[in-house]
């Protein structure tokens, strides 16, 4: 009897092995047949190689961030590209199939919003500013006895020559220098440089026009110690950087892909500040930049730039600095007014993140 009970049990332990392997079987089978979500797919053009300038948005790409909001993100790189030079705000403003425009400064948007004839106006809004400072602006040796745009203008070396001053053909800021000082362009000793920093390093000029996010590097490579004079030291020329720009179609029709977007490009900045080794890795990774990029350069990069994430509210925008900047940009006659703040900037989609 005691036998006839152990066969009983053990042929119903069977019975429910067997049912249970055909149940899983059949989860497994139908979990396959299930599509996964498809994600959303969002093009950004950037506004530079895709260097360590870049790095939330590569490191929100491969830590998933972007995926965990249901979006496939591509970056495309921008700056120079054989004869041309592509300009991320512009490019979007052409392009229907990008999405968002991460452009260095607000120039190329003010300039587009301001055209005179209408129809030749650019549509776009910028709706969030990873960097709250522009890296761009002077760089002068540390014994040069400049040590602020007044000296830069005004004082003479020992020899009694007035400091020579290299700048780009595209730059305008030896008229906010000029204006500041409250001189005049032709009485600035000016001579036209590249975008390297050959001729500081050489000697050739006393000051450079450059970003110290790239051509300080070279410098400091050089062995040479400087000083950097922001530009935003200049009343009214603090300006953000890295910042994201949107057509108005999309603000109006795609509101939740920016919300998105701008959540896990937030998530990928706090994660460049907490891992900026991590974050340089991915720079130089197929992913991103490529191993064409120097880590060490892309690492000393990220790690200069942490301080202009901000402390609080990382992607935010100011509205004030935004206003001051393109008033005292329409001052140096570099566009035809100054535009409102509505015309250049839109903040519901950081009023639903913060």
């Amino acid at each position: 009897m005691k036998n006839k009970k152990i066969v009983i049990v053990l042929f119903v332990a069977l019975i429910l092995v067997a049912i249970l392997s055909i149940f899983f079987m059949n989860k497994k089978r139908d979990d396959q047949k299930t599509p996964s979500p498809q994600l959303e797919k969002v093009k950004v053009q950037a506004g530079w190689i895709l260097n360590g300038e870049f790095a939330n948005i590569c490191s929100a790409m491969v830590e998933g961030y972007y995926k965990d909001e249901g979006l496939e993100v591509e970056l495309v790189p921008g700056g120079p590209s054989g004869a041309s030079f592509i300009i991320a705000t512009n490019a979007l403003a052409q392009d229907k199939s990008i999405d968002i425009a991460v452009d260095g400064d607000i120039v190329p948007l003010l300039r587009g919003v301001t055209k005179e004839r209408e129809e030749e106006q650019i549509k776009t809004k910028a709706f969030a500013a990873f960097w709250q400072e522009n890296p761009f602006g002077f760089i002068v040796r540390a014994d040069s006895g400049i040590n602020n745009f007044l000296d830069l203008a005004t004082k003479t070396k020992v020899d009694g020559k007035k400091y020579k001053i290299g700048v780009t053909a595209d730059s305008v800021a030896q008229f906010a220098i000029a204006k500041y000082a409250s001189t005049s362009v032709d009485k600035l000793n000016l001579t036209t440089v590249g975008f390297d920093a050959s001729p500081f390093i050489s000697g050739q000029v006393d000051a450079l026009a450059a970003y110290w996010t790239t051509q300080a590097y070279e410098v400091e490579k050089a062995g040479i110690k400087y000083n950097f004079l922001s530009y935003g030291d200049i009343p009214g020329f603090s300006q953000p950087s890295m910042v994201a720009i949107a057509r108005e179609e999309t603000l109006k029709n795609k509101p939740e892909m920016l919300v998105k977007w701008l959540r896990a490009t937030i998530k990928g900045s706090q994660f460049v500040v907490a891992n900026p080794e991590k974050a340089a890795d991915y720079i130089v990774s197929d992913a991103c930049g490529g191993k064409a990029l120097d880590r060490e350069q892309e690492l000393w990069l990220i790690k200069k730039s942490l301080p202009l994430f901000g402390k609080d509210k990382i992607g935010n925008l100011d509205g004030n600095q935004i206003s001051n900047f393109a008033k005292s940009y329409a001052g140096l006659g570099q566009i035809p007014y100054t535009p409102s703040l509505e015309a250049m900037a839109d903040f519901s989609i950081l009023d639903k993140i913060y």
